[in-house]
C-alpha cells in the first residue's frame, strides 16, 4: 500500500509541474478550450437533429441522451488532462529518442510520460460536459443532492481511469510501429460508441464495448444509475478499473522489456 501511495505522490508531482507549464501558455489554453467547445457543440446539434426524426433512441429521450453525452465529456476531459501524453509516445518520445532519456530516470517511464500530460483541449471537454450535465439534471427534474454530485465526481474519475487503462494498453503499439497514432485513432473510434445508448447497436458492438473494451462503464452505466434505470451495474466500474490497470501495467512492462531487449528501433 505504501508503494502505491508513493507512486501516486510521484505522479502528482509530475502532473502539477505539467499543469503549471500548461497555464503559462494561456492563449493556447484558451484557444484549445474554445475549439473543443465548438467541436462538441456541433455534436450536440447532431444529436438534436437526430431527435427531429425520432422520439427516442432505444428508449432514451433527447434530454437523457444529452445527460449521457455530458457525463461522457466530463470523463474525456479528465482523461485528456491526465493521459494525453500517451497519444504521442511514438512520434514524441520513441521516434525522437526522448524515450531513451526517460529510461535513465529513477522513475518508471510510464509514470514519467503520463505525468507529463498537459492538454489544452481537456478544459473544453470538461467545461461543456459539466454544463450539459447540470443543465440536463435540472431539465429532467433530478434532485442535485450532495450524494449525487459526489457520485458523479467519483465515477467520472473512475471512468477516466478505465479509459486511461485501455489507452495505456493500446499505446504499446508505439514500441513497434511509427504509425502508432493510427492504433490510437482506432481506440478513439471505438470509445465514441459508448457516448450513446448501447442498445442501439448490434450484439457484436455491445459485446465489444461492455466486455472486450468496457467503455460502457465509463458513462453509460453510471448515467443509467443517475436516471434510476439501473441500480447495480455502476458499482462494477471500480472493479473493472482495477482489473484493467493490472492488465495495462503488466502489458506495458512486457512491451517495455521487449524495447529494452532490442535497444533501439
Amino acid at each position: 500500500m505504501k508503494k502505491v501511495f508513493n507512486i501516486i505522490k510521484l505522479y502528482l508531482s509530475f502532473f502539477v509541474a505539467s499543469l503549471k507549464e500548461l497555464l503559462i501558455y494561456r492563449v493556447d489554453c484558451l484557444t484549445g478550450m474554445i475549439s473543443q467547445i465548438v467541436t462538441q457543440a456541433v455534436e450536440v446539434i447532431f444529436i438534436w437533429i437526430t431527435f427531429q426524426n425520432t422520439e427516442n433512441l432505444a428508449g432514451w429521450n433527447f434530454k437523457q441522451v444529452l445527460l449521457l453525452y455530458g457525463t461522457t465529456l466530463i470523463s474525456i476531459g479528465i482523461l485528456d488532462l491526465c493521459f494525453d501524453s500517451l497519444y504521442d509516445i511514438g512520434p514524441k518520445y520513441i521516434r525522437d529518442g526522448e524515450f531513451d532519456k526517460i529510461l535513465l530516470r529513477p522513475v518508471h517511464p510510464l509514470i514519467s510520460i503520463v505525468g507529463s500530460s498537459k492538454s489544452f483541449t481537456s478544459i473544453g471537454y470538461f467545461a461543456l460536459g459539466l454544463f450539459i450535465t447540470i443543465k440536463m439534471l435540472i431539465e429532467l427534474s433530478i434532485p442535485i443532492t450532495f450524494f449525487l454530485v459526489l457520485k458523479i465526481i467519483v465515477f467520472s474519475i473512475i471512468g477516466a481511469a478505465i479509459t486511461g487503462a485501455i489507452l495505456t494498453i493500446f499505446s504499446i503499439a508505439s514500441f513497434w510501429t511509427y504509425k502508432s497514432n493510427e492504433v490510437i485513432w482506432t481506440f478513439y473510434r471505438i470509445h465514441t460508441f459508448a457516448q450513446y445508448p448501447i442498445d442501439i447497436y448490434n450484439g457484436f458492438i455491445k459485446l465489444l464495448i461492455t466486455v472486450v473494451l468496457p467503455f460502457a462503464f465509463v458513462a453509460y452505466y453510471p448515467t443509467m444509475n443517475y436516471l434510476g434505470m439501473d441500480k447495480y451495474m455502476i458499482y462494477l466500474s471500480p472493479i473493472i478499473m482495477v482489473i484493467l490497470w493490472i492488465i495495462a501495467i503488466k502489458v506495458w512492462n512486457w512491451a517495455l522489456n521487449k524495447y529494452r531487449s532490442t535497444g533501439s528501433w
